[in-house]
């Protein structure tokens, strides 16, 4: 004889599910599961929903911990930046420096050595125009 197929409630929770009451198909009577198991089935679904919880705040510690290592690393990474154009600028200011001494020591050279030809040129200019005139006219000296 075929036994009739139990139709069981919608449960809302693993409590409900584990704690069900069932009607065995043989007996009108309902039977409940007893004391000791029940309770000791409250408390594995309060340690689960612990468990949960205590999962929840690992991920969000995670979360946080996540958060705070990349605005660390940014603010590590905007202050290295930050003295990497310091010590850019400082260099690059020192060499601007030290090219414009170099400049203006080779401009004081140049003229230095301009004025010089230049009265080398004045003092000889007079004997160069005698010796191109005599040439010119053919006498030697």
């Amino acid at each position: 004889m075929r036994s009739p197929q139990r139709t069981h409630p919608p449960y809302t929770s693993h409590l409900d599910r584990l704690t069900f009451n069932y009607t065995n198909p043989r007996q009108t009577k309902k039977s409940v599961l007893p004391s000791a198991i029940e309770q000791t089935v409250k408390a594995l679904v309060e340690f689960e929903s612990a468990l949960d919880a205590a999962k929840a705040e690992v991920s969000e510690a995670k979360r946080r911990a996540m958060k705070d290592a990349l605005d660390w690393a940014e603010e590590a990474r905007s202050s290295a930046l930050a003295q990497a154009t310091e010590i850019a600028g400082r260099r690059v200011a020192e060499a601007k420096a030290e090219a414009e001494a170099q400049a203006r020591g080779i401009r004081e050279e140049g003229e230095s050595e301009l004025r010089a030809f230049e009265v080398s040129i004045s003092r000889h200019e007079a004997e160069a125009a005698e010796f191109a005139a005599s040439r010119l006219l053919g006498e030697s000296k």
